[in-house]
């Protein structure tokens, strides 16, 4: 999840990186553009308004999964590890897509998809310990039950991403 959150990344950034000749002056503009979307997404985030969060509910399949530990594992990871292909579940996904594209810069592109790669593969990575099966049932259903603040802090981080692209522009 964590390789293929950085692939994503340094794709992203560097198609926007291609795009830059092709938009001339537009990238303060988008960049306010998209900081006008991303206080929507924040408020979302944090229950105020309703958005969808673009992206598909595509399950990977369970046959995907049963074909030895360590190509279900590379199968599964890069294909939830890229985050376009199934449920994307915080609006922060898109908006830092969005932004790496805006941006146009790979290295930041890569090091934001390692993050988001590996932030996403967290829950995998502090339950590689547990052997019993009630234990991860409980370990599954204590993070369950923190979504609710993750949506809160979400929010919270996209409204200061937001303030930094209206505002940036204008020091």
């Amino acid at each position: 999840m964590t390789i293929a959150g950085g692939v994503l990344g340094a794709v992203f950034a560097t198609a926007g990186m291609l795009l830059h000749d092709a938009w001339g002056g537009a990238r303060v503009p988008l960049a306010i553009g998209l900081g006008a979307v991303t206080l929507l997404y924040a408020l979302s985030e944090v229950g105020f308004i309703s958005l969808p969060v673009p992206g598909r509910s595509w399950q990977v399949p369970a046959s995907w999964v049963r074909n030895g530990f360590y190509r279900s594992a590379v199968i599964f990871g890069g294909t939830v590890g890229l985050g376009v292909f199934t449920r994307i579940p915080y609006a922060s996904l898109p908006v830092l897509l969005a932004w790496l594209v805006v941006s146009g810069n790979p290295v930041y592109g890569v090091a934001a998809g390692l993050v988001y790669g590996g932030t996403r593969a967290l829950s995998i990575y502090s339950s590689a310990n547990i052997k019993e099966t009630d234990q991860l049932v409980g370990w599954n259903q204590r993070i369950m039950a923190m979504i609710p603040a993750v949506h809160r802090w979400t929010g919270f981080a996209l409204a200061m991403f937001a303030a930094y692209l209206l505002l940036a522009p204008n020091v």
